[in-house]
């Protein structure tokens, strides 16, 4: 500011000191101009007075050498007034007209005088004289001349006094401008002082923070490279040496593709370099997994985030980044010790799992003869508990999936209305259990989206059980379908305690619990949302919740609708009861999908694929049933043959692997724990209808 105002002020007293040059002139062209009017007049006046006494001289004594003076007074009174009138105004032209009216009436009195004189009429030219006519006119223009030179004596005298009174202004103005000027030169010498201190300052804590990064950067665990935009080694640290076994001076100025196992050329490193960005928010600007080479030439897995450094860092305009190499063979060991265990959870938890709960629910429904009250309680719990460890284990398994990316949809055009009528007689018990009422509203017309419905059915549950769960007894859940814009809205509204304010941000957090204790008591792992939202979001969908008026929770799910929606025809039944084939290892799985089909299908169940090629052999199959996670053969390669002989026959999986329905050969897949027994007998007539459908066609 200080810098601004400077220059400004300068400037301000150089117009100031161009006005008072400007006044100067002014006033000396005023006075000028005064002083000459003044002479005019004070000539014209003397030229009037001269002529009257010539001509006085004339008459009294009669010698023409008086008359000289009256000769010469016309011309000399035309030039006199030119004079006057130059650069007059129109008072002062009006003032000048009436002395030359005057000067006439003068001028004409002295030539009737000498006319007379001449004439040899002295007496009247006397007479004339003593009339004191001459002697008036004279003494009106003596009097007009005296107020006119009065004037231009009182405007000069008033130009003076302005001039006088603008140069104090001016001096005044100027001493204040030149005492400001001091002061913010003194101001400006001041910040330039502060700033320079400041800058020292700043440059002190400049060099500490560099120090305290290059510590950082030789100090981390992780090895960090500095590269230019070739993907040379400029900068290393301490880390990387210990990583790769090489020295410093064995890697700088080399390209960084010698710490990797890779057949990548450098013009290819730097291609893949220009497209890295700056970090942002979400970390570096690019991460990858690359194996890296030691100097002994052992391999070992990395992770590289590697970011382009910020503008202002860069030499000679080139970009520059930096990479942070970290060691992750432990981790990636882990991994496959999880994937491991997952896997052997799958199968050696689902399926005896699967096939207690497929029992116990055939001994409670009479499979087994009528049951004592006192043993049907008992075996209720024990089948209540299996399911709910089923349940558990897949929310631990379906996390773990979501996690890894391996969770897989089969995505079909389907309805919502029955969807929402399946979870709710799904959860008629559980809700009947907790004395809770659930109550259904549906739109009249269809709703199609397209869905896995296994999935969706399972976040349609997860969100009706937590309602029931929090909901005080003799309360009712609605489970609502309705529109919200191009989505299908599933709301599901309950009379509960609401959601807590410091709970709101992390409730679709894994494992959430506003409050463990209470949570555990009711029963969950805390996963049923985390679940939910992942499930609604692989649909392009969104998961939330709002407060509901008069107390309790709305949570809700938009699924997109699908581009056409119509109703599909209901399968037709058959009473002919079809013959079908299921191929598991294990013996209890057999033993329950037999008795669940038991009314409605013929089952043949084959533990080998040896027997399963025996059976199909001398039978006509309806259907058949695979587990492809058989313990010593492959249930896929024998689908796959399946398929090739019998490309119309209905073919389902039903096993623990969720991965298996990326085999592209079965019609369904239903995993284990996941669908019930119900569900594949379900599944299979399903598809042996549609077949028979097909084939009358």
């Amino acid at each position: 500011m200080a810098f601004f105002l400077v220059p400004l002020s300068l400037l301000g007293v150089h117009f100031l000191l161009l006005g008072e040059f400007k006044e100067v002139r002014d006033y000396r062209v005023t006075s000028e101009r005064t002083v000459e009017t003044r002479s005019l007049l004070s000539q014209f006046l003397t030229l009037h007075l001269d002529v009257e006494t010539a001509v006085r001289g004339y008459v009294l004594s009669g010698d023409p050498d008086f008359l000289e003076p009256y000769s010469a007074a016309i011309p000399r009174r035309d030039s006199l007034f030119a004079g006057l009138r130059a650069d007059a105004d129109a008072a002062r032209l009006a003032e000048l007209d009436e002395l030359l009216a005057l000067s006439d009436t003068k001028l004409e009195i002295a030539t009737r005088n000498v006319e007379d004189v001449r004439s040899g009429n002295i007496e009247e030219a006397r007479r004339l004289i003593s009339s004191g006519r001459g002697r008036v006119t004279m003494d009106e223009i003596r009097s007009l001349v005296a107020r006119m030179d009065a004037k231009e004596a009182n405007a000069l005298a008033a130009s003076t006094e302005a001039g006088s009174i603008l140069r104090r202004d001016v001096e005044r103005i100027v001493t204040l401008l030149l005492a400001g000027i001091a002061v913010l030169l003194a101001i400006a010498s001041l910040l330039i002082f502060s700033t320079s201190r400041e800058r020292r300052k700043a440059m002190t804590q400049v060099e500490r923070l560099a120090k305290r990064q290059k510590a950082m950067f030789d100090g981390g665990v992780d090895g960090m490279l500095w590269l230019d935009a070739q993907g040379n080694i400029l900068r290393m640290n301490p880390s990387i040496s210990r990583m790769f076994g090489y020295a410093e001076k064995d890697l700088l100025g080399r390209n960084n593709l010698v710490l990797m196992d890779t057949d990548y050329s450098p013009s290819e490193s730097q291609a893949w370099l220009s497209t890295v960005g700056t970090a942002g928010e979400n970390g570096a600007g690019r991460k990858q997994e690359f194996i890296g080479r030691r100097a002994d030439g052992t391999t070992f897995e990395t992770e590289v985030a590697i970011s382009r450094v910020a503008r202002g860092l860069e030499e000679e305009g080139e970009p520059q980044y930096v990479a942070s190499i970290r060691d992750i063979s432990h981790r990636k060991r882990a991994e496959r010790m999880k994937d491991e265990f997952v896997s052997t959870v799958s199968h050696e938890l689902r399926t005896p799992l699967t096939s207690i709960a497929g029992s116990l629910g055939l001994v409670m429904g009479g499979a087994a003869g009528p049951l004592e009250e006192k043993t049907r309680r008992l075996i209720g719990i024990a089948h209540a508990n299996c399911e709910r460890l089923i349940r558990l284990i897949n929310d631990i398994l379906d996390i773990e999936k979501i996690e890894s990316g391996k969770m897989e949809f089969d995505i079909r055009r389907m309805q919502v209305v029955p969807l929402l009528r399946r979870t709710q007689d799904a959860m008629a018990a559980f809700a009947q259990k907790h004395e809770v009422e659930l109550q259904l509203i549906v739109p009249p017309w269809p709703q199609c989206i397209m869905g896995d419905p296994d999935r969706l059915e399972q976040l349609v549950t997860n969100l009706v059980s937590n309602a029931i769960k929090h909901s005080p007894p003799g309360e009712k859940v609605e489970i609502v379908g309705d529109m919200h814009g191009r989505y299908a809205r599933i709301e599901v509204r309950d009379r509960g305690a609401g959601i807590p304010d410091d709970f709101r941000d992390r409730i679709f957090g894994k494992f959430a619990m506003a409050d463990a204790s209470n949570s555990r008591a009711k029963g969950g792992t805390g996963l049923g949302l985390s679940i939910t939202r992942e499930i609604a979001r692989h649909h392009g969908g969104e998961v939330g919740f709002v407060d509901r008026e008069g107390g309790g929770s709305v949570f809700y799910a938009d699924l997109p609708l699908a581009q056409e929606q119509h109703v599909g025809a209901a399968p037709e039944t058959d009473e002919n009861l079809p013959l079908v084939l299921h191929l598991d290892d294990d013996d209890d799985t057999l033993t329950v999908v037999a008795s669940t089909f038991a009314g409605k299908a013929r089952v043949i169940s084959v533990q080998s694929v040896a027997d399963a090629r025996a059976a199909i052999a001398s039978q006509d199959l309806a259907a058949a049933i695979i587990d492809v996670s058989l313990v010593e053969e492959s249930g896929a390669d024998f689908a796959r043959e399946l398929r090739e002989r019998f490309s119309a026959l209905p073919l389902l999986f039903f096993t623990a692997f969720d991965n298996s329905a990326q085999t592209g050969v079965a019609d369904r897949a239903l995993i284990k724990s996941r669908a019930s027994v119900d569900d594949l007998v379900e599944a299979t007539l399903d598809l042996v209808i549609r077949r028979r459908q097909e084939a009358q066609r």
